[in-house]
């Protein structure tokens, strides 16, 4: 797995158009089982009750049978449970919990879309990325303070992100770059599969379900195309602007005596 990951990796670094139509048989036995592994042990449970523990009882049964299932795509994703966490403003953040057998499926597709998108994605961009996190974007603030004449910073954040993607234009971006029938089909079940609360199925026509494993790189995808590589392309070149972003937070550093431009 991590030859052919390696291998990905170089395919995508050395052609940044590149399409992939063959990395569904990436996913096999074994990125199920390190998927498993890397899972958190005391985590939620999904509609269908199963936690880690009783999973883990016969986990290479239970393996081998999930596999045999995405192979011959016999594999149904399953409803989202919708749990509700208080915020620091009083308010509620709604929280989908996938079932287990979801987690392990997307844990092992993000590893391998990791490979492609972490080539694709820049520099200012640092949440829910390998190595990356909110505290280097805030580190990358304080240097740019101290190094670049700054006079405004701005800090944005875009309100209930997760739940506000268009899924057509995302599925369309990943196609720039993934054109598997069988990966597509799989995360259209993700983004699609709807939620169950107080018993009853609710199923939206935006968003990626806030809470599953695969959509922090969803969102990450979405947020390249739309923000990161317009800023890049079309902002830059106009202001002495540079732009940290983790998810949906922002903060645009200017200098004082930027030129005017239009802005979406």
């Amino acid at each position: 797995m991590s030859t052919q990951i390696d291998r990905l990796t170089e395919l995508a670094k050395e052609d940044a158009k590149r399409q992939f139509y063959s990395i569904a048989h990436m996913i096999t036995f074994g990125a199920l089982y390190a998927a498993f592994r890397g899972l958190r042990k005391k985590a939620s449970a999904g509609v269908d009750g199963v936690t880690y523990g009783e999973y883990e009882r016969d986990v290479s049964g239970n393996l081998q049978t999930l596999h045999e299932r995405l192979k011959n795509g016999k594999y149904q994703a399953q409803p989202l449970r919708r749990v509700y966490i208080p915020k620091e403003n009083g308010k509620q953040r709604p929280i989908s919990i996938p079932a287990l057998e979801d987690k392990i499926v997307q844990k092992a597709m993000v590893e391998i879309l990791n490979a492609i998108y972490e080539q694709d994605f820049l520099d200012c961009s640092y949440g829910f990325r390998p190595g990356r996190g909110q505290h280097q974007a805030l580190d990358e603030v304080r240097r740019v303070m101290c190094t670049r004449p700054t006079g405004w910073i701005l800090e944005l954040d875009i309100t209930a992100y997760f739940d506000s993607i268009v899924r057509k234009q995302l599925m369309e971006m990943i196609e720039k770059r993934v054109r598997d029938g069988s990966v597509l089909c799989l995360i259209r079940k993700w983004i699609q599969v709807g939620v169950i609360e107080e018993g009853r199925l609710l199923v939206s026509e935006t968003g990626t379900g806030q809470g599953q494993t695969i959509s922090p790189l969803l969102a990450n995808i979405y947020l390249h195309y739309v923000l990161d590589e317009w800023f890049e392309n079309e902002v830059k070149p106009r202001l002495r602007a540079r732009l940290m972003r983790s998810a949906s937070l922002m903060m645009p550093c200017c200098a004082s005596n930027t030129r005017k431009t239009r802005t979406r």
